[in-house]
């Protein structure tokens, strides 16, 4: 009996498996596979996509090469920006440095300097540079307008946002016995025969620097100063920078103090008033900085008004001058026609 009964729990268990085996080749079916190559694209359905998108963003993946070709145009906007400013101011320096230095214009062909590409180069600077070509040649008007260019682009440096209020500069040849003449904002300048292109530089730093300290350097007090006027009109408030350097050496616009000598100031010019002082003073910093050193260390005053014109200036300037046979007390007639000068 217990052999019949093995016999049967075998032959059925057996029977079960051969019937489970049987379900599942049955519903199995032969697949053809094509042979894939070795690089293919696979394009998604947009259902496939959205169900993808829940393991794996690609939109994130966009955004980040989206960014990274931003970046590559900038830094190549950025170097292309820093290379054409190279050009704009390895340009002008050579044209003040050739008018400055006297060198011959000739060897300008191989810059390819002219006019025309002088004020491409800087437009906003010559739309209020005026210059008549009839009166001037091609040399000169480059000359003349590369200088003036290359001082306002220092002031604009030295004053941010308040040199750009100069609407109207207008270079003649002589026409007045007056070297300038000035009104709000303007300024004319009459270029004498004679006159070197660095006497020129230095005489537009002297009469620019008027209209920077009549017009640029203000207070904002609504009370005015009552010992300083301008034709005897009330114009600088009494918070005007401008009134801490005229009261190094002066009491008034036309009385000096009483314990200030020849010594104390750049130029016998400087002595003609307060603004001259001014202006002298400017002009001999920014293009005669190595003599104004040797001449503060011959008077008190003019040690303020070298510091003065370092912490105005944040200790800017053009010219060393280093040149100059300096003589002690040598005191110039006029800043702009220093003598024994070596460029």
């Amino acid at each position: 009996m217990k052999v019949k009964t093995i016999i049967r729990i075998f032959l059925k268990s057996f029977l079960w498996w051969l019937t489970i085996l049987a379900i599942f080749f049955y519903n199995l079916k032969e697949v053809n596979l094509i042979e894939q190559p070795r690089w293919h694209i696979v394009v998604f359905s947009n259902k496939k996509i959205k169900k993808i998108k829940k393991y794996y963003n690609f939109s994130q993946d966009i955004k980040l090469i989206k960014k990274s070709i931003n970046e590559e145009i900038k830094i190549k906007k950025l170097l292309e920006k820093k290379k054409y400013e190279k050009e704009k101011k390895e340009y002008l320096s050579y044209i003040v440095d050739k008018a400055i230095n006297k060198k011959h214009f000739s060897a300008w062909k191989k810059k390819k300097i002219t006019y025309k590409k002088l004020c491409n180069y800087f437009k906003n600077y010559c739309s209020i540079i005026d210059i008549d070509s009839t009166e001037f040649t091609e040399k000169e008007k480059i000359y003349y307008v590369g200088i003036t260019i290359y001082l306002l682009k220092f002031l604009d440096k030295v004053f941010p946002w308040k040199i750009n209020n100069i609407y109207y500069i207008k270079l003649q040849k002589e026409k007045i016995w007056r070297r300038w003449y000035a009104w709000h904002h303007s300024l004319v300048l009459n270029i004498k025969k004679w006159m070197s292109y660095k006497e020129f530089f230095e005489v537009l730093t002297h009469e620019m620097w008027h209209i920077v300290d009549l017009w640029f350097i203000t207070g904002k007090s609504w009370f005015k100063s009552s010992q300083f006027t301008e034709f005897g009109k009330k114009s600088f408030s009494e918070d005007d920078k401008s009134l801490i350097f005229y009261s190094y050496s002066w009491q008034s616009e036309k009385i000096k103090k009483a314990n200030v000598y020849t010594k104390d100031f750049v130029s016998w010019y400087a002595l003609t008033d307060p603004f001259e002082d001014f202006a002298e003073t400017f002009n001999m910093y920014i293009n005669h900085n190595y003599v104004f050193r040797q001449m503060m260390k011959e008077s008190n005053i003019l040690k303020y008004k070298y510091q003065y014109m370092d912490n105005l200036l944040k200790w800017h300037f053009l010219l060393s001058d280093k040149s100059f046979k300096y003589r002690t007390y040598f005191r110039p007639r006029d800043s702009t026609k220093m003598k024994n000068q070596l460029y």
